[in-house]
């Protein structure tokens, strides 16, 4: 297990020092002085229900940020379970209260300008402090040997910052360092990022990696070897295991892929590169179930499995015509496609 403090300094991730900061980034000018009775001016000088910091539940900043203290409060204590609680739960009220947010700005689009802008900005901090929280849970997650629970967090953080803000970077780097990614990203005027990890085991790229291209690799032959013993539901549990994590490995290249377009060419190929490997592979062991399926005398199991092959690869392709071959063989299709020479070198270009 790692510790966190091995893994950001102690105080550099203070949550009430962060969400002061966020009123700094775009400072909404004060409005004009307006003439009012005692009784309003009363009612403007105390709180107003989503301002109050010492409210449990509801949408807005404030109780985002105090679950966020909350959660604070416990990794100092060591008691993890609960900070990853709490900062689950700050995310999601920060989210909504984001997302809220920014549809009443687009209603005042064109009526108010300045109301527009404001509500703009508070849709903006409360998605700041939201990366902030997945930020923490996935150093969470990662501190306690999680790397598959951090990994999603750590996309979701690069896609909403992008890599050239310093939450965005530091999403990029972990994954760097857990070994997701292989290429480093150096932002301009930034450490870089592959002296960081000169030391450091990262763990998926370890043999008894728990997510990603190389777990899935073990997964299938697991199945391999089960489905050689005639062991054809371990061999099925397998690869769908292996499947599910090659298809969300997949979609995360992909988002990584669409954020690092237009900024850095080296590693939005590789992560294109990647994405491609882990659907291929996803394939073969979809492939393979499919096979397991029909020495288990269930077709009907198996054609699902066959059709999504054959509509991811082309027919033209190797595993297309696998796929195909195999519907022809349980007799779901009739008619035998035969690959002319011409086609098949297309499709592989």
């Amino acid at each position: 297990m790692v510790s966190l403090s091995h893994i950001v300094q102690p105080g550099v991730f203070s949550f009430l020092g962060a969400a002061a900061s966020f009123a700094l980034l775009a400072p909404v000018a004060p409005a004009a002085p307006i003439a009012t009775s005692d009784a309003t001016e009363e009612t403007l000088s105390s709180p107003t229900l989503l301002a109050q910091g010492d409210i449990d539940a509801g949408l807005g900043i404030a109780p985002g940020e105090g679950l966020m203290a909350e959660a604070e409060a416990a990794i100092e204590s060591q008691d993890y379970d609960l900070a990853v609680l709490k900062l689950q739960e700050a995310r999601e009220i920060l989210n909504q209260t984001s997302n809220s947010y920014q549809n009443i700005a687009e209603a005042f689009t064109g009526v108010d300008a300045d109301i527009s802008s404001s509500l703009r900005i508070s849709a903006r901090d409360a998605a700041q402090m939201r990366d902030q929280a997945t930020y923490r849970q996935a150093l969470i997650y990662r501190a306690q040997g999680q790397a598959e629970l951090a990994v999603p967090l750590l996309v979701e953080i690069v896609k909403s910052q992008g890599p050239n803000r310093d939450l965005g970077l530091d999403g990029y780097q972990q994954l760097f360092e857990l070994g997701f990614v292989s290429r480093p990203y150096r932002r301009t005027g930034s450490e870089d990022p592959s002296n960081a990890v000169a030391n450091v085991a990262r763990p998926l790229n370890q043999g008894d990696s728990p997510t990603g291209i190389r777990a899935a690799e073990l997964l299938i032959n697991e199945a391999d070897a089960a489905y050689a013993a005639a062991d054809y539901a371990t061999a099925v549990a397998r690869l769908q295991a292996a499947r599910e994590t090659l298809n969300q490995s997949s979609g995360y290249y992909q988002s990584l892929l669409t954020t690092f377009s237009g900024i850095d060419r080296r590693v939005s190929n590789e992560m294109r590169q990647q994405a491609l490997e882990a659907a291929e592979l996803r394939d073969q062991a979809t492939l393979k179930q499919a096979r397991a399926y029909q020495a288990q005398q269930q077709p009907t199991l198996a054609i699902p499995l066959l059709v999504e092959v054959l509509s991811s690869q082309n027919p033209t392709r190797a595993l297309g015509q696998q796929a195909y071959d195999q519907l022809l063989e349980i007799g779901f299709v009739a008619q035998p496609y035969i690959v002319n020479e011409e086609t098949a070198t297309s499709s592989e270009q």
